[in-house]
């Protein structure tokens, strides 16, 4: 079990903070269209404010690659989180700049990837950085599986925690991962076996059964000679595939196939797409979702099941109709967290746009935001980042 340090347990009246957080969020025109992230940090930066602290919240935007590109500025973000904690936000942009010359408790630095040091996770940059404050607090998850200075090499140089969101995401995880309550059914849909070829190995290794849709089911398909039509599938990844299906095999755990799909044409809505059981895909068909068997194949599969680990959507679920299977899962999993206290995890920016579709985000044991930190935990890796407040300087100075 991994013992969070919290900020909570320490003095940090009239202590400067330098907060971690993840504010890559879309914008459209300087107007910031989903706040998610943005409110995500809102309790940490309360708790803060109550124990006296003022704040540097640390933090970047897009790929900036080591250069000042105004376009990527935090200056708007400054202001959107005004509006969100109702109070003033000092922006700066200087590494010397001494706050304690200011009225205002909390403060956004401009975009730390705007400088080259920050991606090279240079020990000098975050020795200067962590100069800037008394404390340090990450809690910035969905981006600490990056080996970056703010996020890495600041604990090194300050007693260092996790903030109230990162503690929640850690918690449910290691709770989840480390002691799973069998049996343990993992569900991996999205468009590439390539991407997750070291996620579907560590899986094998840990649970009951592994349940596969999305584009990358095409590709296992097709290592099984199945008819997939004119669907997309990686065709250097068929070989993985069979020896994924091989190793499944030896570890007596279960691998579930589509048997039939939803099939269009041509990618896009498709009022008239059509359920076929796979011998009958012409030619010229695309997969683009499951079919009505291979839902209730998944919903038979999931009903035992004590534990689910959710990544990636099984079909193309920005397209009409090609969503349903993935909102048939998603509102099954949220039943059996209410009605049999299973717990289910889920994880990945498309997966949450799925349960969105559902309706159902509020009904899971834990749904993280963490993305590629998501899947690296899923893959057994360590997260530079959690791993250098576990190992930094224990308490107060």
């Amino acid at each position: 079990m991994i013992r969070i340090k919290s900020f909570r347990d320490e003095d940090l009246k009239n202590k400067i903070v330098l907060l971690r957080t993840d504010y890559n969020v879309p914008t459209n025109d300087k107007v910031v269209v989903d706040t998610t992230r943005i409110d995500e940090s809102i309790p940490t930066i309360d708790a803060l404010l109550k124990m006296g602290a003022k704040i540097i919240i640390i933090t970047h935007r897009g790929r900036p690659k080591g250069k000042i590109d105004i376009s990527l500025s935090m200056e708007p973000i400054a202001r959107e989180l005004e509006k969100r904690i109702k109070k003033d936000v000092k922006f700066i942009n200087r590494l010397d700049e001494d706050i304690t010359n200011y009225r205002e408790e909390v403060f956004l630095f401009e975009n730390i990837r705007f400088f080259p040091e920050e991606e090279l996770n240079d020990n000098k940059f975050a020795k200067e950085l962590s100069g800037m404050g008394h404390v340090y607090v990450n809690d910035a998850f969905s981006a600490s599986h990056r080996k970056h200075a703010s996020l890495s090499g600041i604990p090194k140089f300050l007693p260092s925690f996790f903030g109230l969101c990162m503690e929640k995401e850690i918690l449910a995880l290691d709770d989840a991962f480390s002691h799973p309550i069998s049996p343990v059914v993992a569900i991996i849909g999205g468009s590439k076996i390539s991407t997750k070829i070291q996620l579907l190995d560590s899986l094998i290794r840990n649970v009951d059964k592994i349940i596969i849709g999305g584009a990358m089911a095409n590709t296992f398909l097709k290592a099984t000679s199945s008819n997939i039509g004119a669907s997309l599938f990686e065709k250097s990844c068929v070989s993985i595939a069979i020896d994924i299906i091989n190793k499944a095999k030896m570890n007596n755990v279960k691998l579930v196939l589509p048997v039939d799909a939803r099939v269009a044409k041509k990618l896009g809505d498709s009022p008239n797409a059509k359920n076929k059981m796979l011998d009958e895909i012409e030619i010229d068909d695309m997969i683009l979702d499951l079919g009505i068997e291979s839902s209730k194949i998944i919903l038979e599969e999931i009903s035992d099941a004590n534990t689910v680990i959710w990544n990636g959507p099984l079909g193309a679920i920005e397209y009409k109709p090609f969503d349903q299977s993935t909102v048939a899962v998603a509102k099954e999993l949220a039943l059996r967290c209410k009605d049999t206290n299973s717990k289910v995890v889920i994880g990945g920016g498309d997966t949450i746009y799925g349960i969105n579709i559902a309706g159902t985000y509020e009904d899971y044991t834990h749904v993280s935001t963490g993305g590629g930190a998501f899947l690296q935990w899923l893959e057994g890796m360590d997260l530079p980042a959690v791993k250098a407040i576990l190992n930094s300087i224990n308490g107060m100075q």
